[in-house]
């Protein structure tokens, strides 16, 4: 192999130290220059996907792993069905577990959210507590095998060739959970519309930037984001590197906590092959003879 030129050298410099803040800071600058409503949310998670497909093709940190056109169209696809179907979640929770919360809240008296900080500050501390709960519900997806195929989640590291746009790939029955943190966190503290909006870019994106194929791992913010060399390491197909990092934005927990790990990663997924799409979603009920995970671990072959 040709050795790259000093311009794609320094290109994958600049990404490999900057692209996660630049990326983080942009989209929040986006969503905050176009009036904070929900269409400059996804406005904004729309542009990162861009710049991040974009980086991808010219730049990648697994070259190896290249899509097919269609292959970006079925993940193209999953991602925007995942961002409706997340729309049609956070409204039924918002008839039914939002009001029943805040009235838990009022009922005790607390009134715990920072309303009076800076915007920033409030989006940074809802994107950190709204982790925190996620990363339990995460790795108990992992340790219980029952909740493993509940949940679906096998359909998200099915796939072989990590790119940005897998942070959509998600099994329907799993859309609940990933809704489930920010919206408890900010009911029960009292949180206001745009620091849940804001919270819900900086975690979107920085998701997508952990799943990325990019050589992502910038000093100092690595120890408290997710980048995308950490997660790499928890989409793995061998089974003791993917019990680790479950932190997919605040890498913060996963070091506090001991499931922090890094090394590098040859291949992604849970079998050697890659299923189906009707295959990923039948994993609840029926896994690959080849798969290795939770529940394959867990009933003789």
């Amino acid at each position: 192999m040709a050795p790259a030129s000093p311009a794609l050298s320094g290109l994958r410099r600049a990404i490999h130290h900057a692209a996660q803040p630049l990326l983080l800071a942009g989209a929040l600058a986006l969503w905050w220059a176009l009036d904070l409503d929900e269409a400059s949310v996804l406005i904004a998670l729309v542009a990162a996907q861009l710049v991040l497909a974009m980086l991808e093709r010219v730049a990648p940190a697994m070259p190896q792993w290249r899509q097919r056109p269609a292959e970006k169209a079925t993940l193209a696809g999953l991602y925007l069905l995942s961002l409706l179907g997340l729309q049609l979640v956070l409204s039924a929770y918002a008839i039914v577990l939002v009001p029943a919360l805040a009235s838990a809240r009022e009922s005790l008296g607390l009134s715990p959210w920072p309303a009076g900080w800076p915007l920033l500050a409030q989006v940074l501390v809802l994107f950190l507590a709204a982790d925190f709960l996620y990363y339990w519900v995460h790795r108990a997806l992992h340790r219980w095998p029952l909740l493993w195929r509940a949940s679906g989640h096998g359909f998200h590291h099915a796939f072989h060739n990590l790119h940005a746009l897998n942070t959509g790939a998600t099994h329907p029955f799993e859309l609940a959970l990933l809704a489930l943190p920010v919206v408890v966190i900010a009911s029960l503290c009292g949180a206001g519309a745009d620091a849940v909006a804001g919270a819900t870019v900086l975690a979107v994106v920085n998701t997508s930037i952990a799943h990325a194929n990019l050589d992502i791992d910038t000093p100092l913010l690595r120890w408290l984001f997710t980048n995308s060399n950490q997660h790499r390491r928890h989409h793995s197909l061998v089974f003791a590197q993917s019990n680790s990092n479950y932190a997919c934005n605040a890498i913060l927990w996963d070091r506090l906590f001991g499931t922090y790990s890094e090394g590098t990663v040859a291949q992604t997924g849970i079998g050697p092959r890659e299923p189906g799409l009707l295959q990923k979603l039948l994993l609840p009920w029926r896994e690959p003879d080849d798969a290795d995970t939770a529940v394959s671990r867990s009933e003789p072959r």
